[in-house]
């Protein structure tokens, strides 16, 4: 439950500081354009967060509608990592033994070492979207909206992995 909560705070905090940020500052730099490169990952995640609240995981059963609510804002991390992540995390994590202390490979079991790796790849992404966002100054930029599809079908090809157990 503690996971839940974490996820669902860390995405409301990050979505209001965004917002904030955008009321208050009339000229907008490169970290405030950095901030908005990870609500744009987070918004971006979303749409594979709700398929899998509306087509379920083939062995769970998602049937209360408040969990069906709550796994596009609880899921945003794994969806944003996308394929290219979770390929990253579970060929790297077996190698990471000795240091947790226990065999279990899942995601919640590692989500130290996962959030590691997701804050260098939405890191590496926003710093992109920054640089590209304060140079142009427009979202119709060929870069931007080729780094949002491109973001957008890695998000959506993660779709069938059950991140919410073993």
């Amino acid at each position: 439950m503690l996971f839940f909560i974490i996820h669902l705070m860390l995405f409301i905090v990050i979505f209001l500081a965004t917002v904030l940020i955008f009321i208050r500052r009339k000229k907008h730099g490169f970290w405030t354009n950095f901030l908005l490169g990870w609500i744009f990952q987070i918004l971006l995640s979303l749409p594979a967060g709700i398929w899998q609240a509306v087509m379920g995981w083939p062995h769970i059963n998602v049937s209360g509608s408040i969990r069906r609510l709550l796994i596009p804002f609880t899921g945003w991390p794994f969806n944003a990592g996308g394929y290219t992540l979770r390929s990253v995390f579970e060929a790297s994590v077996s190698h990471l033994e000795w240091l947790v202390g226990h065999r279990s490979a899942t995601v919640l079991s590692n989500m130290p070492y996962y959030w590691f790796l997701l804050l260098i790849q939405g890191g590496i992404l926003a710093g992109l979207f920054a640089w590209r966002y304060r140079k142009k100054q427009t979202y119709k930029d060929w870069f931007v909206i080729c780094m949002g599809g491109l973001f957008l079908v890695n998000s959506l090809t993660n779709v069938r992995w059950f991140w919410a157990g073993t």
